[in-house]
């Protein structure tokens, strides 16, 4: 029983962080102007650019980085983005 109470955990943890930081990532996502759109990072499976408010950037990029990414995809270069409707968008030309 605990053997299974554990895997049942392990399989559900990690599902349940996943969860939360992509929650934290789009509250993050506000702005006024293309100025306060920074790019918090990406890793799988978060995307592969998550444009965030200036003011939650380091908060942002933290989670990100301390997840333990179980894939991996290729992102092409893109590094700006804008303010659209007060969400921060991609902007790639």
């Amino acid at each position: 029983m605990i053997i299974l109470t554990i895997f049942i955990l392990y399989l559900i943890l990690p599902k349940a962080k996943e969860s939360i930081i992509k929650a934290e990532i789009q509250k993050a996502n506000y702005c006024q102007i293309d100025a306060d759109c920074i790019d918090a990072g990406g890793k799988c499976p978060f995307g592969c650019y998550n444009y965030v408010n200036k003011d939650r950037v380091l908060e942002i990029s933290k989670k990100i980085e301390t997840y333990t990414s179980k894939c991996v995809y290729g992102c092409i270069s893109c590094p700006t983005a804008k303010c659209s409707n007060n969400k921060c968008v991609a902007s790639c030309n």
